[in-house]
């Protein structure tokens, strides 16, 4: 009974995220905005507690977010989406963000659906009870692999791989103890040092666990010694873990995402860390300009970051401004015919079907 009344809360909570989805895709169909974005990427800085070998970011220390700045996000995003939108934030390593715990508190306040992308290094049981009082809407978890050896060869940090599981364990109790609806995702990036370990990753939380995993692959320049190498052994391992989704573990994506991961990472970018789809002329109707805002340190405001052309600032411009603003109408009106093959979680289109899914194993 209990977990019925759980996913109906779910089912409940997850309309007006579907409403997002009808606008957007009768945004696409006519090409007038009637959508709200349903998803704000915030990265306060790139400031972290950890030089992960296959991550840039962690130079990129300035500038960094304000609270003032932090809270206008927050209020505009509230006024500029209403309802079924989440924001996101990343860097960096938000647990070091000073303001977190107070962009909460008024995320809590506003209603506003709120996490963040940590490493888990600072989830201590008093940090974790003080996070969840302010009711985040996720937890997402970078970690690599559950094997020590392989996760701190790229993730180095002696002992992280321990503070990283402990944290996903406190948050976990403290989920299970105060009865939250917070969502705890596991982030693994496929890499030539970690292929062979993710299986064994995936089993260590298990079929039944609250925890999802939600792959990417890695990245980058081609010749990078993250990119796998032996390709019938990544077949393999995909082929494990798309059986594995089969089978019921708590895999994020479509049935085909492993043979995607696999194509992508047999034939990496040949230029530059992109790579681009043969559309035959065919439009690709890409709906991320609807969908999502990324705000970076500077106030750049993109709705995809793979363009590498931002459409306002918020410095100059308030979150509304921007996105109904000529320049992100104009790049919109270049997304329908967009042949990047875009990868990354926070811009690869899934299928309704799957985002259900996910969704309803949230809470």
């Amino acid at each position: 009974m209990a977990n019925v009344i759980r996913m109906a809360k779910q089912v409940v909570r997850g309309l007006p995220y579907l409403e997002k989805e009808v606008t957007r895709r009768l945004s696409v169909r006519t090409g007038q905005t009637l959508a709200t974005p349903s998803t704000y990427y915030v990265i306060f800085s790139g400031k972290c507690n950890l030089a992960c070998t296959f991550c840039t970011i962690y130079k990129e220390r300035e500038p960094i977010l304000t609270e003032e700045i932090m809270h206008r996000i927050v209020r505009e995003a509230k006024d500029l989406s209403k309802r079924g939108f989440n924001i996101s934030l990343s860097g960096g390593e938000p647990t070091i963000f000073k303001p977190i715990y107070s962009t909460l508190e008024l995320a809590q306040k506003l209603g506003v659906n709120f996490g963040f992308t940590t490493n888990g290094i600072a989830l201590t049981k008093p940090n974790v009870q003080r996070l969840l009082a302010y009711d985040p809407f996720n937890i997402n978890l970078s970690l690599e692999s559950v094997d020590p050896k392989i996760n701190e060869s790229v993730r180095p940090m002696v002992g992280g791989t321990e503070r990283t599981l402990n944290g996903i364990d406190n948050l976990l109790a403290e989920k299970a103890r105060i009865g939250s609806r917070v969502s705890i995702i596991v982030k693994p990036t496929i890499l030539e040092q970690n292929y062979r370990s993710l299986p064994a990753l995936v089993r260590h939380f298990g079929k039944d666990s609250k925890v999802q995993i939600n792959f990417q692959p890695y990245v980058g320049q081609k010749g990078d010694p993250h990119w796998v190498r032996d390709l019938p052994a990544l077949r393999s391992v995909m082929d494990e873990l798309r059986g594995m989704q089969a089978a019921g573990y708590p895999i994020i994506g479509a049935d085909d995402l492993f043979d995607s991961f696999f194509d992508y990472l047999s034939n990496p970018p040949l230029d530059g860390d992109m790579r681009f789809l043969d559309l035959g002329g065919r439009k690709r109707n890409c709906d991320i300009g609807y969908r999502t805002m990324g705000i970076y340190p500077n106030g750049d405001v993109y709705l995809c970051e793979l363009l590498r052309k931002p459409v306002g600032n918020l410095y100059k411009q308030s979150l509304s401004e921007i996105y109904h603003g000529d320049e992100s109408n104009r790049t919109r009106g270049v997304m329908v015919g967009c042949t990047i093959d875009c990868q990354r979680t926070c811009q690869r289109p899934t299928p309704i079907l799957s985002k259900a899914k996910a969704f309803l194993r949230m809470g």
